[in-house]
């Protein structure tokens, strides 16, 4: 007995070691891809110095080190970030052996400009253009000054043109939409065209005529300012001619202290949540992806969430233990591995084509006939549904398992008290059984914010400037599309045009995925240990 009891606790043992192995290598399965994430996103925000680079063969660039491997004949291969896109046969990247350069150096001079089209630029600032000189700290500084000015004066003289011009395309949209309107109900009734439309299709004769105006003073006042220009020297001092309005920022990372590239690091960071995409999506913000990814998952929440629990109330508390009940059950089960892709078919036939162009068809037969889709083409809301369906699975699951695991005297013991079945429910059981329900949620929540599948077919796009919520009534625009961080990875990784571009975006939108899906379990796991602490049974 002695010798069957060490064996039994040795073995024990092993078991033991075995688990805490397997443990630690889903850790280390964890962090390293987190790592590499943080690795190759976070360094890409931080201000890296500009090197200049000469050649064995008299050739001279200026770039950011950006990485380094071996080539196939085992040399070291370095790649630099050249930016000037123009200047370089579209060309963001160059890679360089590192037995044919001749030298590097880190001139303070060398300044790194984000602009709005064609990436960054590196070069010099030019004191004499003619001659090629370069240009001191104090001609930078007043070049910064000068760009400061000149962008409050676009603000207040070009921006509200801008703005007015977007505020005339909407009222001419909804302008057409009404004549489109008035015309096939007098075309449906027989009636002869009446005053009422005369007025619509006045009314949008002006916007029309009043945008032309606007649009025509806007050129104009763009024009004037594309005619402000500085002139940088590139590496090998070849002058070039930018317009103030391509420039949007203007850094000289050499010169940075470590407070200074900690101060811009943040900026970066600033920008790359609030401002929008640019450049195919290869630079800029994410600020309407994650938007549009954190107002999908709350739809789908509130969409799937509370029919899942009812579903798993019903089927735990009601449905008893025949024949349909186990059906249900298998076929819950069954659906929770229905490949994502299966549910995106379903919705665009069901959601898009089905409801939604029904509802076109109902309330907006005109734009129906001209071929202009309202709900009937993709929109926010029904893939909020789509990702619904396709959690709803696991939240019944864990619904049912979690009402499964309050013991049956406490039921009776409400019961014996006098209370119903449905006070016991309402006010006993579910409680009791809220975190392990909330355990399910998390779950479903984790895996609606990264599914992309679905929303390919059902809403997704590559850009949106239009926000499913603005401050326009109805303020809730829930059939519009929308951009998501998963399909905009998707986007980046697979269809843009300059792979090497994109790159440090997708990893960027990867981490920031990750933790946007991070903040939302944690927010629901602190609801949920709120819950459990509210109640007796403190270890379910």
């Amino acid at each position: 007995m002695a010798v069957v009891g060490k064996n039994s606790e040795r073995g024990g043992k092993i078991w033991i070691a075995l688990c805490g192995a397997a443990l630690a290598a889903i850790l280390v399965l964890m962090a390293v891809p987190a790592y590499l994430l943080v690795e190759n996103s976070l360094g890409v925000l931080w201000p890296g110095r500009l090197e200049r680079v000469r050649l064995l063969d008299g050739g001279v660039f200026l770039g950011r080190r950006t990485n380094s491997d071996l080539s196939p004949e085992g040399l070291v291969r370095i790649q630099y970030k050249v930016g000037n896109r123009e200047l370089n046969a579209s060309a963001d990247f160059r890679w360089i052996r590192e037995n044919d350069i001749a030298g590097i150096d880190f001139p303070e001079g060398a300044a790194a400009l984000t602009r709005r089209e064609r990436g960054e630029f590196f070069g010099f600032l030019a004191d004499n253009p003619e001659n090629g000189t370069e240009a001191g700290p104090a001609a930078e500084e007043a070049f910064l000054l000068k760009l400061a000015a000149y962008r409050r004066r676009w603000d207040a003289e070009a921006e509200p043109l801008k703005r007015r011009l977007a505020e005339l395309g909407e009222d001419w949209r909804e302008a057409n939409l009404a004549v489109l309107k008035a015309d096939y109900e007098n075309r449906k009734t027989g009636a002869a065209e009446d005053g009422r439309l005369a007025a619509l299709r006045a009314a949008e004769e002006g916007i029309k005529a009043e945008s032309e105006r606007v649009l025509a003073v806007f050129n104009a006042a763009k024009a004037e300012f594309l005619t402000e220009k500085a002139v940088f020297l590139i590496a090998d001092s070849t002058p070039a001619a930018l317009p103030l309005d391509s420039i949007m920022e203007a850094v000289w990372p050499n010169r940075l202290d470590f407070f200074g590239k900690l101060r811009l690091f943040g900026k970066n960071i600033r920008n790359l949540l609030l401002d929008y995409p640019r450049e195919a999506n290869t630079e800029g913000g994410l600020f309407p992806a994650i938007f549009g990814t954190v107002l999908l998952v709350f739809l789908m929440a509130v969409s799937a969430f509370p029919l899942g629990v009812a579903a798993g109330v019903y089927i735990r508390e009601y449905a008893g233990d025949g024949t349909l009940s186990r059906l249900a059950r298998v076929a819950v089960n069954n659906l929770a591995g229905v490949p994502s892709i299966v549910y995106g078919i379903f919705g665009l036939g069901f959601f898009i084509y089905g409801v939604g162009g029904t509802l076109d068809r109902l309330f907006y037969p005109e734009r129906v006939e001209v071929g202009v889709n309202t709900f009937g083409g993709g929109g926010i809301l029904w893939s909020s549904l789509t990702l619904g369906l396709l959690t709803l699975p696991v939240v019944i699951v864990a619904t049912v398992e979690a009402l499964a695991t309050v013991p049956t005297e406490i039921r009776q013991g409400s019961l014996a008290l006098g209370a119903t079945r449905f006070q016991t429910l309402w006010r006993v059981i579910l409680p009791m059984a809220s975190p392990g329900i909330l355990t399910g949620f998390i779950l479903a929540m984790a895996r609606a914010a990264g599914e992309v599948a679905p929303l390919m077919l059902t809403g997704a796009v590559k850009s949106a400037h239009l926000l499913p919520l603005d401050g326009k009534w109805p303020f809730a625009h829930l059939e519009r599309k929308f951009m998501h961080l998963g399909f905009h990875i998707y986007d980046m990784g697979f269809q843009s045009p300059n792979v090497e571009a994109a790159k440090p975006m997708v990893y960027l939108t990867a981490l920031v995925l990750l933790i946007l899906v991070f903040v939302l379990n944690l927010a629901a796991i602190l609801i949920r240990q709120h819950m459990r602490g509210r109640h007796a049974m403190k270890g379910f």
